[in-house]
């Protein structure tokens, strides 16, 4: 005999029954890029359940916001709550262990130290994860744990041009901190320049943050668009090569290529095809390869 409490899918003990949550399982797992929207009666018919069943598992779904309803045709899709736990579970995951072979190819394709940059838990700031520094006598030093205001790098820059757009906004209402001679310290004159970098997808940066140092960088985004972290490569500035600029970001853009596949996550495309950078100004230098 069927009892109250095996009907409501609650154990005696006051429990979620195991066939209830396999079930609530069974219904998540039916959305996906090929079939996002279901109703009450195709998520029955797709696992041999009772409508009303279905239709119980899919409200208590809702109610926890990892499904929603579409109120004119009644339908289901993933909501906000299961998109969180994507990225919760894209955190876990040990970047650092994860992005260390790409940064070793990026290291020794270009002879320069490769960056895994992140933003901070504030999102003011970016933080070196991981890096692989060139064997070559003369290179750049970079400590994991070094934190770097987001207005000045290229790595730094890349991670605030694609950063949530109300985290942007508090970003650049900060105070713009002069760290170098070629330090953006103009509000203006920064959107401007992240919207270069958002359209080409990468960016680079001479003697922003430290006097003589240059660096390049692509951004790693999730599926909405937004930065998850920043692959890149900085280094002194003696043997920065302009007619290599393209060839940098090409090999920059397939390592950060591989370390986004391996977090399920995906690289911009990115625009070389363009005037090489040059060393005189602010104004006068484009950090993505463009003049202005």
């Amino acid at each position: 005999m069927t009892t109250t409490t095996e009907r409501s899918g609650v154990s005696a003990e006051g429990k979620p029954s195991f066939q209830v949550l396999d079930r609530t399982f069974a219904i998540l797992e039916l959305f996906d890029e090929e079939a996002p929207e279901w109703s009450s009666t195709e998520v029955a018919r797709a696992l041999e359940l009772p409508v009303p069943t279905a239709h119980r598992i899919l409200s208590a779904l809702a109610r926890r916001g990892y499904v929603s309803q579409h109120a004119e045709t009644k339908r289901f899709r993933l909501g906000i709550a299961a998109l969180q736990l994507g990225d919760r579970a894209r955190a876990v995951v040990d970047l650092r262990s994860v992005a260390l072979p790409s940064l070793r190819r990026i290291s020794r394709d270009t002879g320069e130290t490769s960056l895994l940059t992140g933003l901070t838990p504030r999102q003011d700031r970016g933080v070196c994860l991981e890096r692989v520094e060139t064997a070559q006598p003369l290179r750049l030093s970079v400590t994991p744990g070094r934190q770097l205001p987001l207005h000045a790098g290229a790595s730094q820059k890349v991670l605030m041009a694609f950063m949530d757009p109300d985290a942007l906004e508090r970003a650049l209402a900060r105070p713009l901190e002069h760290l170098c001679q070629n330090t953006i310290t103009d509000a203006a004159l920064l959107r401007t320049e992240l919207q270069a970098i958002r359209d080409a997808g990468w960016a680079t940066s001479f003697e922003e943050t430290n006097l003589g140092v240059w660096g390049v960088a692509v951004p790693i985004l999730d599926d909405r668009g937004i930065v998850v972290c920043a692959a890149g490569i900085a280094g002194p500035s003696a043997r920065l090569d302009q007619e290599r600029i393209a060839e940098l970001v090409e090999r920059i853009h397939a390592g950060a290529a591989e370390i986004a596949r391996a977090l399920g996550n995906h690289v911009p495309p990115v625009m070389t095809q363009a005037t090489k950078p040059n060393r005189r100004s602010i104004a006068g230098r484009s950090t993505t390869g463009r003049q202005r």
